[in-house]
């Protein structure tokens, strides 16, 4: 039989909750100006549902915080910051950041792992590479798409950078099967609520947030929200929840279709993978992709 897509959002049921998966608090990252307890506090008035607390080389204990707002999923998790940064995340987290960098993912089979604002400078320098990520031996999961720390206008103004779909098709590109993510990478109070993932999960635990993200069962978003996304017959079909310009796209980011409204479709060839994105008024969106595979 002819390879198919496969698509990580095929069996729906669940219940989708938003939240970011990269953040500090001014007691463990001295790079942050806001307390933990009150990021946590803000967190829960945005209307997340889960929050990961990611602290350079340290696991941020969230246990207290835990007991307070049991609505919250708190996810323990470290950035690993000795060399170009990597996010790693779970229910529960080893202080794997004592190890070298090759070594602490190949011990992290159990957690998520995401590549951290891979180009996070408007001058174009060089921080993560394909070449940099093959050389570790052991994939992560994703890589930030998108990183509102670095998009908000007093960071633009010093010349960060937030926006790295262009890598991740370079990654896609060469065969790696990466998820993409969106975090807020809160600091300090400008960051809060400008980027995050929506993550359908089976039950509201940390545990199925992390399997649900490790799956692909989630989307980035900077505020625009999907509706519906199926696949019938090799035909893609995406409905979001605002109006936006919407864009498939292929290896290479080769633009495959596009169109303008709420509802977009596009019917597969022999493409590898093929990935949506989309952006309006309400912010910007990206699905994960759909890879070529056996059927």
């Amino acid at each position: 039989m002819p390879p198919h897509l496969h698509n990580p959002y095929a069996n729906p049921q669940g219940t989708w909750v938003r939240g970011s998966l990269h953040g500090h608090c001014c007691e463990h990252s001295a790079c942050a100006s806001v307390p933990l307890a009150e990021s946590v506090r803000q967190y829960r008035d945005l209307g997340a549902g889960f929050v990961a607390l990611t602290d350079h080389d340290v696991v941020t204990d969230l246990s207290a915080l835990r007991a307070q707002y049991p609505e919250l999923i708190l996810l323990h998790g470290f950035e690993y910051s000795t060399r170009e940064n990597v996010l790693f995340i779970g229910p529960e987290v080893e202080p794997l950041y004592r190890l070298p960098l090759e070594q602490a993912l190949a011990a992290a089979t159990d957690l998520l792992t995401v590549v951290c604002h891979p180009r996070p400078y408007a001058s174009g320098r060089e921080y993560w590479s394909l070449a940099k990520l093959a050389a570790l031996g052991a994939w992560p999961d994703g890589v930030e798409v998108y990183n509102g720390h670095y998009g908000h206008p007093t960071a633009l103004a010093l010349g960060r950078w937030p926006f790295y779909a262009p890598f991740w098709d370079e990654l896609l590109s060469a065969g790696h099967r990466l998820w993409g993510f969106a975090n807020d990478d809160f600091h300090d109070p400008e960051d809060f609520g400008n980027a995050f993932n929506m993550v359908l999960v089976e039950e509201r635990t940390p545990a199925a947030v992390v399997a649900a993200a490790k799956a692909g069962r989630c989307y980035a978003s900077t505020g625009l929200l999907l509706h519906e996304v199926a696949v019938r017959d090799e035909e893609i079909s995406v409905q979001t929840a605002q109006p936006c310009t919407g864009r498939f796209l292929g290896p290479g980011g080769a633009p495959l279709s596009q169109g303008e409204g709420t509802r977009f479709t596009y019917r597969a060839g022999e493409e590898a993978y093929v990935r949506f994105e989309a952006e309006g008024e309400a912010g910007r969106l990206f699905l994960q992709p759909m890879f070529r595979q056996p059927a």
